[in-house]
């Protein structure tokens, strides 16, 4: 093999290259974690600072005390605890998006744009803690982007493609789908991003993790196309808003409502049923 082919062979395997999962690496962002580490040719700007240092708490076990909201319980029995933060006042006998005319509760009753950025007026004060974690308020971007002509299904995977990873890792991997989705969703997110910076003044606008990301359809213009033999056809053209939450800290490294168990749980577990069996009509 001659040098000039060597050389070249060297630079192509310098140049960063989409990273593999392995099959024990599910798609989250502690799967993508161990790629990245593995792959060790990406890299980010993150502080040395952890955003539950005042609590003296790990993130770990930061999330595993918000997961504990997440068991249900009887509504009857749940008592609110009492928050302190200062909010705008909602004007409710004007329409949301400044239209004229009275407010029909029987519209605009879903999530909408005015609702989500009413989010980012709301002031916390200086070292809140929700009561009922005991933790630290972390520092939340709502960002949305309005009247996107797309289908709402097709952007609903690439939502969950990103969900829970850091966001500059949930960019990266939008950029490697060669999609229409995933290329409007990350641009999104790099909206939401440089907002956070600029807007919000969030010292590293890289720690934060992509807490919420789905879309929502707004509308329908229907039009026609004409075939043969005078057979007409109805077309739907979706147009739909997606909605960002970025929120302060890494994510739980999971997907799903709750963590997936290990092979060590799944035996403990299987053992309590075994300890737990009784003989029938025994004494």
């Amino acid at each position: 093999m001659s040098r000039a082919v060597c050389t070249a062979a060297k630079q192509f395997l310098s140049l960063p290259k989409p990273v593999l999962f392995r099959q024990s690496e599910y798609a989250s962002s502690y799967g993508i974690a161990r790629a990245l580490e593995r792959k060790g040719v990406y890299g980010r700007v993150k502080s040395n600072v952890s955003v539950y240092d005042t609590a003296n708490i790990s993130t770990e076990d930061a999330w595993k005390e918000r997961l504990k909201l997440r068991k249900p319980h009887i509504q009857r029995f749940y008592k609110e605890k009492p928050k302190l933060f200062y909010a705008p006042e909602w004007k409710l006998d004007e329409k949301p998006n400044k239209e004229e005319g009275y407010p029909d509760p029987l519209k605009g009753y879903e999530m909408t744009p005015e609702k989500w950025e009413y989010q980012n007026k709301v002031v916390w004060p200086p070292n809140f803690l929700c009561p009922e974690t005991k933790l630290p308020k972390l520092r939340e971007v709502y960002h949305c982007k309005e009247s996107i002509h797309f289908s709402p299904k097709r952007m609903w995977t690439a939502c969950q493609l990103v969900w829970r990873l850091n966001v500059d890792e949930a960019i990266r991997q939008l950029k490697f789908q060669q999609t229409k989705a995933c290329t409007i969703l990350a641009a999104v997110l790099e909206e939401a991003k440089e907002r956070a910076g600029k807007e919000f003044n969030v010292e590293y606008p890289s720690d934060m993790h992509v807490a919420e990301a789905f879309p929502i359809q707004c509308k329908i213009i229907k039009g026609a196309r004409r075939h043969a033999h005078e057979v007409w056809n109805v077309i739907r053209y979706r147009y739909i808003h997606v909605f960002v939450r970025l929120e302060e800290g890494d994510g739980p490294g999971f997907r799903g409502r709750e963590k997936p168990k290990d092979t060590w749980e799944m035996m403990d577990e299987y053992y309590r049923y075994l300890r737990s069996r009784r003989i029938k009509y025994s004494l």
